[in-house]
């Protein structure tokens, strides 16, 4: 009985540690963050202001002949971030939300969300939401001032247009590529992966406390390759504006073993290359189809 005792005694321990060092449980989520599958394409629109002290706030409207057909919101916190851990932090797909919704009983993307699907099913990016109590600071100081901005040339078509194709891969993860495009040249590329919502969907194993969580955006995410994910990623959209080549990898970091760590770092190939090719491919297979490349 004493050593049945002593085991449980152990396991409830290695549990309560565990959810500690990790910050967060499954039962912290009342969200998903999983982008919508398929296709997105559109003319895009983008306003961006610093807000609140100087968190930078962001709002991308894509339109598709008449409908508003994707509404997103970010936020970046300010440099001088009152907890270092959180300074200059992107919060739609960090643990910020896990931290904050603890301390205001409601995470941040909440209220993004759901004003976000207002504005789609009401195709309406101005005026009264809903919002989830104790998550709407952003959304009224820096979200709909932002809209509004958009909405004033929204009727008036873009010559920035948008294309993002966004699938599931084996382990839990969902790929995500997104470009703009302007006057037949690539103007940004931007490729994530983001952790599915449930840990019980992510393996391996020590990649399950990132649920919720986005490679680019985790400020806890360790990289197997050992360069930062967002480093690998600003590097590709570097290279393919200069380019204009979603294909050529040659150079970048993370896309094969390399021991010269005075210029990159021990690293092995980074799995996360072949997924953004397949998704390249896809994407790529759309917009020419368009023309507009």
């Amino acid at each position: 009985m004493m050593k049945r005792n002593y085991l449980s005694l152990t396991l409830f321990l290695l549990l309560v540690v565990s959810s500690t060092i990790l910050g967060k449980t499954e039962a912290d989520m009342n969200w998903s963050v999983q982008p919508e599958l398929g296709i997105i394409k559109g003319d895009y629109y983008k306003a961006e202001r610093l807000f609140r002290q100087g968190h930078m706030g962001t709002v991308e409207v894509v339109k598709y002949n008449d409908d508003i057909v994707f509404v997103e919101f970010n936020e970046r916190t300010r440099p001088n971030y009152y907890n270092r851990y959180y300074q200059d932090v992107p919060k739609r797909l960090s643990d910020y939300n896990f931290s904050m919704g603890k301390i205001k009983g409601a995470a941040w993307i909440e209220s993004v969300l759901l004003v976000e699907k207002q504005m789609i099913d009401g195709q309406r990016i101005t005026g009264d939401f809903d919002m989830v109590a104790g998550a709407s600071n952003s959304i009224n100081q820096s979200m709909i001032p932002l809209a509004e901005e958009i909405d004033g040339v929204l009727s008036e078509g873009s010559d920035v247009k948008y294309y993002s194709v966004a699938e599931k891969f084996d382990g839990g993860i969902t790929g995500r590529l997104q470009l703009t495009i302007k006057d037949g040249k690539i103007i940004w590329c931007h490729y994530d992966e983001i952790f599915a919502d449930d840990p019980a969907d992510i393996s391996p194993r020590p990649f399950k406390k990132y649920y919720g969580e986005s490679k680019y955006a985790s400020v806890v995410y360790d990289e197997p390759s050992r360069i930062g994910f967002n480093i690998q990623i600003d590097a590709l959209n570097e290279k393919v504006i200069k380019t204009q080549n979603l294909f050529d990898l040659e150079g970048l970091p993370a896309t094969g073993a390399s021991g010269d760590y005075a210029t990159t770092g021990f690293t092995i190939r980074n799995e996360a290359w072949d997924r953004y090719l397949d998704l390249a491919r896809e994407l790529l297979d759309e917009v020419e189809k368009d023309g507009v490349l």
